[in-house]
């Protein structure tokens, strides 16, 4: 389940290692912003932000966007 990969990854596991660009696209999407709006920001293609939202998940072990949204605010990810 997401809480017990969650719970594991807290309890010292190392992090997967994501790009730069993930963590940005994650920050902005627990942030409630769309694809476009995100692919503006970053002056990426809106294909280019889904590869890394995807690629990001795949990392992380999560299946859906709320999973990825609840693993953002859970770390760091979220951003201020």
């Amino acid at each position: 389940s997401v809480m017990s990969s969650l719970a594991s990854r807290s309890s010292g596991d190392r992090a997967p290692r994501l790009t730069a660009r993930q963590p940005q696209v994650i920050r902005l999407i627990a942030q409630g912003k769309g694809m476009k709006e995100i692919a503006a920001i970053l002056n990426l293609s809106r294909r280019t932000v889904e590869s890394h939202k995807y690629e990001a998940m795949q990392l992380l072990g999560l299946r859906t966007t709320a999973e990825l949204i609840q693993y953002a605010l859970r770390t760091d990810y979220a951003g201020a």
